[in-house]
C-alpha cells in the first residue's frame, strides 16, 4: 500500500494559516495593484501570496487534492471523483481588504463527502483565529491560546449581513422579523460571530462560491450552528456539480428555528411581491 501522509491539526493549519496572514499583510503595508479576473472581482498580489503559502503547505502535509479561488480551474470531471480534498479561499474579503477595512480572512476547509468537515478561518489583522472540526468542537485562539466556543441562539435573532451585498431580499428579511438587531461586516467572520455567540443569523441571498463559505461552515457547525440552503432548510453541501456557486443560504445559530426561518421567507417573499402605495 502507498504512504499516506496523515492529515494536519488544527495547530498546525492556524499556524499555516497564520503565515498566509502575515504575508497578506506585508502587502498592505508595501502597496499593490488591484488587477480584474475574468468574473470582474479584484485580485491582488496578497491573494496570490497567501495562495502560494497555502498551497505549498498543505501539499506538504497531506495528499489530498486542493481546490483554490487563486488556483488552476480543475474540471468537474475530475473533481466528481474527490471524496476528500482541501477547499481554500487564500483573501475572503477581497473587496473589504482594498477599500481598508480589516474584515478580511484566510480560510482553510477540509471536504469530506460533500461537507465541511473540518475548517479554520483567520483574521490576520486582528490575528484572531477560529477552527473546528464537525463533532469534536470549535476554538477561538487569540495569542496562541484556544478557548472553546459555542453558539448561544436568542430570538429575536442578532443578525448579520455582507458589508456589500445587502439586496432587498435580506432588507425584508430584516423588516419581516421585528426586534432584530442588525450588523454589518465582511468576509466568513460572520459564520465565527455566530459560532462564539456574538450573532444569530447570517442569511445570503447574493452570490458566494464554495470557498467562501466552507470553512466558515465547518467553524459554525462545530459549534453547533447550522448552514441551511434557503429554499430547502436543508444542510448546505458542497461537491454538487460543475459550478462551484452557492444557493442561497441561511447560517443561524440553531436548526431548531426551521419553522421560523421558514415562516420569515414566507413574509418575505410576500413583502417582495407586495404592491407598493403611493
Amino acid at each position: 500500500m502507498p504512504n499516506v501522509v496523515p492529515l494536519p491539526d488544527l495547530t498546525q493549519l492556524i499556524g499555516l494559516c497564520e503565515q498566509a496572514g502575515r504575508a497578506i499583510l506585508t502587502v498592505r503595508e508595501a502597496g499593490f495593484r488591484v488587477d480584474a479576473k475574468a468574473d470582474a472581482s479584484p485580485v491582488t498580489a496578497a491573494d496570490l501570496a497567501a495562495n502560494e503559502i497555502l498551497v505549498a503547505g498543505l501539499g506538504a502535509c497531506s495528499t489530498l487534492p486542493i481546490l483554490s479561488e487563486e488556483g488552476p480551474a480543475v474540471s468537474w470531471r475530475e473533481r466528481r471523483q474527490w471524496r476528500r480534498f482541501w477547499l481554500i479561499d487564500p483573501l475572503d474579503g477581497t473587496r473589504e481588504f482594498v477599500d481598508g477595512f480589516n474584515d478580511f480572512t484566510v480560510n482553510v476547509a477540509l471536504v469530506e463527502e460533500g461537507r465541511p468537515a473540518l475548517g479554520v478561518v483567520h483574521a490576520p489583522a486582528s490575528g484572531i483565529s477560529w477552527a473546528g472540526t464537525v463533532g469534536k468542537g470549535a476554538w477561538r485562539w487569540q495569542e496562541g491560546e484556544p478557548r472553546a466556543i459555542r453558539v448561544a441562539p436568542r430570538w429575536p435573532p442578532r443578525l448579520l449581513a455582507s458589508r456589500a451585498h445587502l439586496d432587498a431580499t435580506t432588507r425584508d428579511w430584516i423588516s419581516a422579523i421585528p426586534g432584530t438587531q442588525l450588523e454589518r461586516c465582511g468576509s466568513s467572520v460572520k459564520f465565527c460571530h455566530i459560532a462564539e455567540g456574538k450573532a444569530d443569523l447570517y442569511p445570503r441571498f447574493s452570490p458566494t462560491s464554495e470557498w467562501d463559505t466552507a470553512a466558515g461552515q465547518a467553524v459554525l457547525e462545530a459549534a453547533g450552528g447550522e448552514v441551511l440552503a434557503a429554499d430547502t432548510l436543508e444542510p448546505l453541501r458542497c461537491q454538487q456539480g460543475e459550478s462551484l456557486l452557492n444557493g442561497h443560504f441561511i447560517a443561524c445559530a440553531s436548526g431548531a428555528w426551521r419553522d421560523r426561518l421558514a415562516a420569515v421567507a414566507h413574509r418575505a417573499v410576500w413583502n417582495e411581491r407586495k404592491p407598493s402605495v403611493e
